[in-house]
């Protein structure tokens, strides 16, 4: 345990700028959503009484009669899943295809190492690093919050934005596997950020077209809410990270039994 906790520090060590280069402008830009909605409050109750209500379903929308709702139409329901979900990939696979790439790698397996722990610290330093990066964003939109007198409640935007961390962490999984059969980053981020796009966009037509609401079963945005509005469900926020876990353990046995280059 030492040994995977020394890798993970080192990890988010050399990941450390991420913090403002993802969670700066995901934190600005969600502030400045909640500053101006007192501004915009009643044009956009009455916009949205237009709305299909398919639409609204869709996207999450509902009447936008709060400023939390508003936040979950304009950054929860799609901007911060799909940004963090490639972070968390980018995070992964630094510490895999990355440093196979740059060297790092054969250095690291030179000492006594199990594969399987390289795997493990990359995946904990990655679920640490998305963690810093929601709290940051949710700490900015509150400032933001504050600043432009919208008055929206901290504990349902700390539920809003922690929703997102297991389902990114689910993408750092699929990121393990795509390491175990690739060692090129460009491979693993557009592969996983492929899926990650796809299962988006599944879960979206599931939405819209209720004759073929099944496919949303084989997209993880089926199981991620609104937890801005109705808290976090404790048995899909558990079950994702599980589900997580076991796509990381999976690859880190995939990982072990793949050839490195020479």
């Amino acid at each position: 345990m030492s040994q995977i906790g020394a890798l993970t520090v080192a990890h988010l060590s050399s990941r450390r700028r991420s913090l403002l280069s993802w969670g700066l402008p995901l934190g600005l830009m969600s502030g400045f959503v909640v500053a101006i909605y007192p501004s915009i409050e009643a044009a956009l109750s009455k916009a949205v009484q237009s709305y299909p209500s398919g639409l609204k379903e869709a996207f999450g929308i509902g009447q936008l009669s709060s400023v939390e709702q508003y936040l979950q139409a304009e950054m929860l329901s799609l901007i911060v899943p799909l940004s963090v979900g490639y972070l968390a990939v980018r995070a992964v696979a630094s510490g895999l295809s990355g440093a196979a790439e740059e060297g790092r790698l054969d250095v690291l397996l030179s000492a006594p190492l199990a594969r399987w722990r390289l795997v493990a610290a990359g995946f904990a330093a990655t679920a640490v690093e998305l963690a810093a990066v929601l709290a940051l964003a949710a700490v900015l939109t509150m400032l933001g919050s504050v600043i432009g007198g919208a008055g929206l409640s901290a504990g349902r935007a700390a539920a809003g934005f922690a929703e997102v961390w297991p389902l990114a962490l689910l993408f750092a999984g699929l990121g393990v596997i795509a390491s175990g059969f690739s060692l090129r980053t460009a491979v693993v981020t557009g592969s996983v950020a492929g899926v990650l796009v796809a299962m988006y966009v599944i879960d979206l037509i599931g939405k819209l077209d209720p004759s073929v609401s099944g496919v949303r079963y084989a997209s993880v945005f089926k199981y991620y809410g609104k937890a801005i509005d109705n808290g976090i469900d404790p048995l899909a926020f558990v079950g994702i990270t599980a589900v997580a876990t076991a796509l990381a353990a999976l690859g880190a046995l995939l990982f072990e039994r793949r050839d490195l280059p020479a």
